[in-house]
């Protein structure tokens, strides 16, 4: 019994740690930020603005760089939310703080993340990720993680 606990320990050490390698950098540095993107996320669309990946089990991720302009960033993330709310989510979580921002929504069975933060020069830096509400409980350690990864660099 003690050798299979201890093979088990062994295994479950090694498949996180392979995990936790799986995750790729991604960045755009004119824009001042960085990202790591889930493990089996493969790239869609690329521009440098930013880029689209489509994730396990039908989970879409974008991630991008925006010039707020004139506008503040509570602005911006303001009617991103009205935005989203007219295209049919119902917002469950908001959080809007001077420097970060982040809400969630359903829809259709689907739930929709977003994390925004300030970054250098009256940039922002998004990600939008999209998911089965089914598939909650898997993917909230991975919004946890990407929500930690998002950050400002170079600036």
């Amino acid at each position: 019994m003690r050798r299979l606990l201890l093979g088990l320990t062994i295994f479950l050490f090694w498949t996180t740690l392979l995990q936790a390698e799986a995750w790729q950098p991604f960045g755009v540095r004119q824009l001042g930020f960085s990202f790591d993107i889930p493990p089996n996320f493969v790239l869609t669309q690329n521009s440098q603005q930013g880029a689209a990946f489509q994730g396990p089990r039908d989970a879409f991720l974008v991630v991008w760089g925006a010039r707020l302009g004139k506008a503040s960033f509570r602005a911006e993330i303001e009617h991103r939310m009205v935005e989203d709310e007219k295209a049919g989510w119902r917002l469950t979580y908001r959080r809007l703080a001077p420097k970060w921002a982040s809400y969630s929504g359903v829809k259709n069975g689907e739930i929709r993340y977003v994390r925004a933060i300030m970054v250098c020069n009256q940039r922002a830096a998004l990600f939008t990720m999209n998911y089965r509400k089914s598939e909650k409980k898997p993917y909230d350690p991975v919004v946890v993680r990407m929500v930690r990864s998002l950050r400002a660099e170079g600036c």
